[in-house]
């Protein structure tokens, strides 16, 4: 199965009068397939990636802030973000929907969730999205019958528990700009984990209320924390690009530590 995720490089980034103007970003597709994203957490043996490239797919198209929502009946689905970023919400009755992840070009949305009886989740476009849309019955059969899928799957649930983990943990120990400042960061890590950007500048279409959510603080406190940040000159935010002058600075502020989420990836 081929997708296509978004290469972005780093020629965006101009000097003018001592600071940085980020421009508009230079975008250019890459082809992908499932086996090389899941290959990221794990060693996948040749025959395996023969299965997973004949994996059925069912292509679907999102304009922005429309929604997808999968059974709740059934077993959730796996879709694949092939172009946009999307916000993962659970579904449920008592509290609404609930905005829990968000996910760029190269990820796989479901797959945690697939395992679940009875767990309804919808998908939330950020921008105009294409996804392929993956039944968990066929996924779920190379997990039980490929050991090398089993432990690539794992792992790549592994690694997005660790991120809610460590966001969860930046909530509970920092006030609101070290909060926004920790998520830039982790937004960050996933470019470089996923080999999509060779710079600090990356694409950043997350709105202010998602955001908000994320973290647990109001759209008008997330854009004083931005605006905050770039006075500092620790960000400079233009348009929906984020450029992040003094990473290393705002690791040791915030505490975010890489190795407690993909550790166990590079060790593998």
């Amino acid at each position: 199965m081929t997708v296509t995720a978004i290469d972005v490089h780093s020629k965006a980034v101009k000097e003018k009068n001592n600071d940085v103007e980020v421009s508009d970003m230079k975008v250019s597709p890459r082809q992908i397939t499932l086996g090389d994203i899941l290959s990221r957490y794990g060693d996948i043996i040749p025959e395996s990636l023969n299965r997973l490239s004949s994996v059925k797919i069912k292509s679907l198209a999102l304009s922005r802030n429309q929604k997808i929502y999968s059974s709740c009946a059934e077993k959730a689905e796996i879709f694949v973000v092939r172009k946009g970023w999307v916000s993962l919400c659970h579904s449920i009755k008592a509290r609404g929907q609930d905005i829990c992840n968000v996910y760029m070009p190269g990820d796989i949305v479901g797959i945690r969730e697939s395992f679940f009886d009875n767990h309804e989740i919808s998908i939330l476009a950020l921008q105009n999205c294409e996804l392929d849309k993956i039944t968990a019955e066929e996924i779920h059969t190379l997990f039980t019958e490929c050991a090398d899928i089993k432990k690539a799957v794992v792992s790549y649930i592994m690694v997005n528990d660790n991120i809610t983990i460590e966001r969860l943990r930046s909530c509970t120990h920092h006030k609101a700009e070290a909060r926004v400042a920790h998520f830039l960061l982790e937004v960050y890590a996933r470019y470089r984990f996923n080999k999509m950007i060779d710079s600090t500048v990356f694409s950043f279409p997350v709105t202010q209320e998602i955001v908000g959510e994320l973290l647990g603080i109001t759209n008008v406190h997330v854009s004083r924390c931005m605006t905050a940040l770039e006075q500092k000159k620790l960000i400079r935010k233009s348009r929906n690009t984020v450029n992040l002058l003094e990473p290393e600075l705002l690791a040791e502020i915030t505490g975010f530590d890489l190795d407690l989420i993909y550790s166990h990836v590079s060790l593998a």
